[in-house]
């Protein structure tokens, strides 16, 4: 019986949300991303660009792009404690996984994933950045929906202090479940930016003297090594960089807002 070989060419998913591919036909079409002898620009140097820009964006929005497992440890505050055990997350929450308490190396309880309240929307998109320990069923240690004690300071006052350092131990869901078309298209104008400065610099030999974004956390910064003159494609990088100053504020209001968490 005969065979057939197919020779097929794959490469790792890196978590990309705008393809190579899709950058050149969204944001730089028209523009021959070639040298003077036609030699296109790699793919591999436009990735860099994209997974640059993405992490860029995922910093200063301080969320996740890619659907992902996430752990941290919270430190424990009483007063949120009472409060129905509310405590805030670095990363807003799809779905919660475990929730743990430990003091130091030693896990002193563990509770139902069943108890652990997130806030959900249908949209995908509003998430927020907490949980919250809402006992529902029994205790009772023969049922799944079970807290389970390994340790002798749950029911002590957590040893009488206000405050215990990473102390839970929390494991999330976070992430978006869809693409998010304000943010590709940051990404993508970030990305872009990068590769018609260089792009334009060897067509014309005269580039932009210098051109920056800078916002709160996060900054773009381009100059060429001439002075004088415009680069070819600097109408464009000059139309995406105050496009930019305006979406990345709003992106920055909806998606982070005022918080005090590090990132």
């Amino acid at each position: 019986m005969g065979s057939l070989t197919f020779d097929i060419k794959y490469r790792v998913n890196e978590g990309l949300i705008l393809s190579p591919s899709e950058l050149l036909e969204m944001f730089l079409y028209g523009i021959p991303i070639t040298n003077k002898d036609n030699t296109k620009l790699s793919e591999e140097a436009i990735r860099m660009r994209l997974l640059s820009a993405q992490k860029q964006v995922e910093n200063y929005l301080c969320v996740k792009l890619t659907r992902q497992v996430y752990t941290e440890n919270i430190d424990f505050i009483r007063s949120d404690y009472m409060s129905w055990g509310f405590f805030k997350t670095t990363f807003p929450v799809n779905a919660p996984i475990s929730l743990e308490g430990w003091i130091g190396t030693v896990r002193q309880i563990e509770y139902p994933v069943e108890w652990v309240s997130h806030h959900s929307a249908s949209d995908g998109e509003n998430l927020f950045r907490n949980l919250q320990i809402v006992p529902v069923g029994t205790t009772s240690t023969t049922v799944p929906a079970a807290v389970i004690f390994s340790g002798i300071t749950p029911h002590l006052g957590f040893l009488g202090v206000d405050n215990i350092p990473n102390y839970w131990y929390v494991k999330y869901e976070t992430g978006f479940n869809k693409l998010i078309y304000p943010i590709v298209d940051v990404i993508g104008k970030l990305a872009g930016i990068q590769v018609l400065a260089l792009v334009g610099e060897i067509t014309l030999g005269a580039g932009i003297s210098s051109q920056s974004l800078s916002l709160d956390g996060l900054s773009q910064s381009l100059s060429a090594g001439y002075s004088g003159g415009n680069s070819a494609y600097s109408g464009r990088i000059k139309q995406y960089v105050e496009e930019l100053k305006v979406q990345m504020n709003d992106l920055r209001n909806y998606y982070k807002g005022i918080t005090y968490l590090a990132c």
